[in-house]
């Protein structure tokens, strides 16, 4: 079965992307961020649960960060990061061709910190005029139900009960590396790390060029030009 039918019928696709040397190097990124919160840019938001490092907690993420809002203005490493190509074939593949940029950020899972987020439909936050977003889960650390795996409700894009029965939700068990491509209209939510080790998501949301934002947000990229039929437009 191909990407777009097992996306069709499911409303996710789990892909194996970045190669274990890119992951390194996405995790060194990150840290940066991290240890100690970057506050130079007004409009890339640090979210920690403490401002003093935490003893206890994983070395990587001592502060507990939890989110990082506006990704792509951290860098010229992060403005790349959204136009990988092999990333945008395969949305290509399920939007089609002329693609835009929506928005991204950072989702953390420090060790113990519980995720407060319930079952959600992406298109009920970020409204659109079409149904015609996926967002692009990187996952830079392995991740099963114990360390704050996401969970899916597979299907749910194609109905709109609320929520899904314990026996109908799903985590996502990823490795390192591995990208969950999402509908907007999938049902999904946070789980908690269990664990005592740091968990960490990119997360971007791309969107088909004729789909408009409805309410606008404080996104970096509202609608930057990515493919048009097929075709990369710029990078840096």
């Amino acid at each position: 079965m191909n990407n777009l039918a097992v996306f069709e019928r499911d409303g996710y696709l789990l892909v194996e992307v970045f190669s274990e040397d890119e992951v390194a190097a996405l995790k060194k990124m990150l840290s940066t961020l991290i240890d100690p919160p970057a506050s130079e840019h007004p409009r890339l938001h640090v979210h920690a649960a403490s401002d003093q490092p935490l003893s206890h907690l994983d070395p990587f993420n001592p502060y507990a960060v939890w989110k990082i809002v506006n990704t792509p203005l951290a860098g010229d490493d992060w403005y790349r990061l959204i136009h990988d190509e092999r990333v945008l074939g395969i949305v290509d593949e399920l939007l089609g061709p002329d693609l835009n940029f929506h928005m991204g950020f950072a989702r953390l899972r420090p060790a113990g910190l519980r995720a407060e987020e319930g079952w959600h439909r992406d298109l009920e936050t970020d409204q659109h005029t079409l149904p015609e977003l996926v967002t692009a889960l990187i996952y830079l650390d392995d991740m099963d139900a114990e360390s704050g795996a996401t969970l899916v409700w597979p299907g749910s894009h194609h109905h709109r009960e609320p929520k899904p029965s314990d026996a109908e939700s799903v985590p996502v068990r990823a490795r390192p590396g591995s990208v969950l491509f999402l509908h907007c209209l999938t049902a999904h939510r946070a789980s908690t790390n269990m664990t005592d080790r740091h968990r960490s998501i990119l997360i971007h949301e791309y969107k088909s060029a004729r789909t408009v934002e409805l309410t606008p947000n404080d996104a970096a990229f509202g609608d930057l030009p990515l493919r048009r039929k097929g075709r990369t437009v710029s990078t840096l």
